[in-house]
């Protein structure tokens, strides 16, 4: 993440003497304050990348680890698969909004993004492995007496997580597969082949969490294995950190390139996104919780 962190102070500084652009949705977003807080996130990434690689990091409270983690790893993680089909069918600037920068600064970003996300995808399950094994070797009950009091509240949780995850991920998946049914007739023309990829890629990890948040809560299932956990953290972290990001975004300006998605159909995505990854990691924490009270 340092390229990255160089780059934004960059950018950072350059706002504060005036640059950056002024047009377009950067005539309502100020260019200085924006690049500022992504240098105050880059500099959490590197932070959160020591602490994960050394001992210390084992001291720290578990939720100044697990939150950035949890929100590093849905930014990132679920992209990697189809960074480089984003990379290939990357076109030119077709906006007023966008800003046109060196390409050595966006291959330094590019590197950034995918190396802190390779990296966190290997490095929070071993973190995570030595400092809470029971998150992945804890078994599920079979005995109805042996069920924590949370079971409740944990089947609960799962049948609404699971509802509004697939909600969402089967009409992204049709919309991205050439569905038209829903979205906005005017806008259509401005699907592109990076739009197909992005919303089949977020319908799919709407599904996984379907999926997972299914695999984690069965009674009879024994132990669950790692894949079914470690690929539900990365569906929730995604689900949570993408709505929000793109929440924010929606409300502080209007696109000059209109998305096909009507404005209501995109505030219930981004807000109910927000909502089911937040459930599915409740669902998580309390999973793990229940094991470590069966093994203590």
């Amino acid at each position: 993440m340092v390229p990255y962190f160089v780059v934004k102070v960059i950018w950072t500084v350059d706002g504060l003497r005036g640059g950056g652009p002024h047009d377009g949705a950067w005539s309502k977003l100020d260019w200085t304050a924006l690049n500022g807080l992504t240098v105050v996130m880059a500099g959490a990434a590197i932070l959160l990348g020591l602490a994960l690689g050394q001992r210390w990091g084992l001291r720290i409270p578990g939720w100044l680890i697990l939150l950035p983690a949890w929100l590093g790893t849905g930014f990132l993680v679920p992209m990697i698969p189809i960074l480089p089909v984003l990379l290939l069918t990357a076109g030119g600037g077709d906006t007023a909004a966008d800003v046109v920068v060196p390409a050595w600064e966006i291959a330094l970003v590019s590197v950034s993004f995918a190396g802190f996300g390779l990296g966190v995808a290997v490095a929070v399950p071993l973190y995570v492995w030595q400092r809470w094994p029971h998150a992945f070797t804890g078994r599920t009950p079979t005995d109805p007496a042996a069920v924590s009091t949370t079971g409740a509240v944990e089947r609960t949780v799962a049948n609404l997580a699971a509802a509004v995850s697939v909600a969402l991920g089967l009409p992204q998946l049709y919309w991205a597969l050439g569905g038209t049914f829903g979205l906005d007739p005017a806008s259509l023309d401005h699907r592109d082949a990076q739009w197909h990829i992005l919303t089949g890629n977020s319908g799919l990890w709407a599904l996984i969490a379907a999926w997972g948040v299914w695999t984690v809560t069965r009674r009879s299932a024994g132990a669950v294995s790692r894949t079914p956990m470690l690929l539900t953290w990365v569906a929730s972290g995604g689900l949570f950190a993408w709505g929000s990001w793109k929440a924010i975004f929606t409300y502080a300006v209007t696109s000059s390139y209109p998305s096909p998605e009507r404005p209501l159909t995109l505030a219930v995505e981004n807000h109910f996104g927000a909502l089911a990854g937040t459930m599915v990691l409740v669902l998580l924490l309390l999973v793990a919780e229940r094991r470590h009270a069966l093994q203590g």
